[in-house]
């Protein structure tokens, strides 16, 4: 399935949802199941993302196996602001993660915010990102 364009109902939403980052209230999935999803909880589900549009970055969610140019770029196109004291790319990279938080996660249909904030990859436990300490 080609990539579809997916637009939450809340403007401006920075998150994941499904496994989807979204930017600005917008992403981008080829997932079946969560296209599925979207669909059933009322997101605006576009046409499919041309994978011939020239773009600097990698078509897709950004990822920290992307080179630094490609980050920036893509910071660039999604209006993300890179602060000019940030020079490496781990450090672009922490400042355009999903929801601009340090810590994995799914955002709820109702909009909770739901995180894990371990870094052992065997620790599943969830939490709210309400109650985590901003770092």
């Amino acid at each position: 399935m080609a990539k579809k364009t997916i637009k939450t109902p809340v403007e401006g939403f920075n998150g994941i949802v499904a496994g989807v980052q979204f930017v600005d209230g917008t992403g981008t999935t080829d997932n079946e199941g969560a296209i599925a999803y979207f669909e059933r909880q009322g997101y605006e589900v576009g046409g499919d993302v041309s994978d011939d549009v020239e773009r600097d970055y990698p078509l897709g969610d950004p990822s920290d196996k992307w080179t630094k140019p490609q980050l920036l770029a893509f910071a660039k196109d999604r209006g993300i602001s890179i602060e000019a004291n940030v020079k490496t790319k781990d450090e672009i990279w922490a400042a355009i993660q999903p929801g601009g938080t340090p810590y994995k996660g799914v955002t709820t249909p109702e909009g909770q915010a739901l995180v894990n904030d371990s870094t052992d990859p065997k620790d599943n436990e969830i939490k709210d990102q309400a109650d985590l300490p901003v770092k």
